[in-house]
This record gives structure tokens, C-alpha cells and sequence, in this order.
């Protein structure tokens, strides 16, 4: 009786240790994180230091960082918002084959206006068991500089930046506004949003 007793308690007890959460794991996500969004910001800031690029291999580049670094599809569904549900998969598709367009450019058109400010990350602190905040601060020598926070979760290939927190303002929650918008005007029809991207991306291209 005894012996399967203790036979009964090493069992749970392995079992508990397979189920119980990996913290030592989970811990180190902040620090992986930090390093991540480091990492990549001064990837991107050697893109634009380079004059050797021309203004198509250098939206390539920034390109290439950007699809790397976000989980471009799950920022796509997220700022589509309840109409995201109401569309078909191939109306879903075109969007999100279009959204990637669209963002890319619109951030190749910011980093036109970089002008040598530093990036500094600050701190980082856990979100949930697989995710984490990003401090840093970007700007000029003797400027007060802009606080920007970077939400990164971990996934199985790395990790991906699922959002972008300027000065207290989200722009994940700007774009879903913006869109939800334009969205009611054309009674949820996800393929005029998509029209309308096609349009900025043209307009874009041509300031970047």
C-alpha cells in the first residue's frame, strides 16, 4: 500500500513538473525581447545610413526588416475589427497582400525624415507568459527625445513585434480606427478599403 502510495505522488509529482509554467524560460522573454527590438532598430538604421542604396533597394531593405520583425498578419486581422469576420477568404487575402504593401511604404516614408537620432532601449518588462514591453526613446542630441514602446510576443521562429505605442498613443488602435471608418462609410466592404490602400501605395511610392 505504501509503495503505490509513493508510486501515485512520483507520478503527480512528474506530472506537475511537465504542466507548471517554464519561469525560467518566461523570465528570460523580457531580456530576449529587448535584444530583438535593439537588434532590429539598428539593422534598419544601417539601411538608411547606407548611401550607397538607391531609393528602390533601400524600401527593399527596410521591406525585407519590417515583414522580419512584425507578425504582419495578425496586426492585418486585428485592425480589420469584427468586419475581418464578414469577409470572404480570398477578400482576406487581397487585403492583408495589400496591407503589407501599404505598411511597408508608409514606414519607408517616415525613415525619409531620419536624420541620425539615436535609439535606446530603456527597459523591458513581461506581458503574459509570452510577450513583453519595449521601452526605448528616439531622438536628437540636446531634443527631449519620444518615448516609443514596442509589444513583442514570442512565437515558435522567433519573435514579432505586434505593436507600436508612441508617446501613450497605439497605432495599432489608430489604424483600426482609421479603417473602421472608412469601412462604415462603404457598408463593410473590405475590397473598397483594399481599393483605397492600392491608391496610398501609388501615392507613397512617390514620396519615398
Amino acid at each position: 500500500m505504501l509503495n503505490r502510495r509513493l508510486l501515485l505522488l512520483s507520478g503527480a509529482a512528474a506530472l506537475g513538473a511537465l504542466l507548471a509554467p517554464r519561469r525560467g524560460r518566461a523570465d528570460d522573454i523580457p531580456d530576449g525581447a529587448s535584444s530583438f527590438v535593439n537588434g532590429l532598430a539598428q539593422r534598419v538604421i544601417d539601411v538608411l545610413k547606407n548611401k550607397e542604396l538607391g531609393k528602390d533597394d533601400r524600401v527593399k531593405a527596410l521591406a525585407a526588416l519590417f515583414l522580419e520583425g512584425f507578425d504582419v498578419r495578425s496586426i492585418g486581422l486585428f485592425v480589420l475589427g469584427v468586419y475581418g469576420h464578414k469577409a470572404s477568404e480570398s477578400e482576406r487575402d487581397d487585403y492583408l497582400s495589400v496591407f503589407k504593401d501599404y505598411v511597408v511604404q508608409t514606414y519607408a516614408v517616415r525613415f525619409n525624415s531620419y536624420a541620425g537620432e539615436s535609439f535606446v532601449v530603456t527597459k523591458a518588462a513581461a506581458d503574459g507568459d509570452i510577450g513583453a514591453w519595449v521601452t526605448t526613446t528616439i531622438g536628437k542630441p540636446g531634443e527631449e527625445p519620444t518615448e516609443v514602446q514596442w509589444r513583442v510576443r514570442k512565437e515558435d521562429n522567433g519573435f514579432k513585434i505586434i505593436d507600436v505605442v508612441v508617446e501613450g498613443v497605439s497605432l495599432l488602435v489608430t489604424q483600426r480606427s482609421e479603417f473602421a471608418s472608412v469601412l462604415q462609410r462603404n457598408n463593410g466592404n473590405i475590397a473598397s478599403l483594399t481599393e483605397l490602400m492600392r491608391g496610398k501605395i501609388v501615392e507613397l511610392r512617390a514620396k519615398s
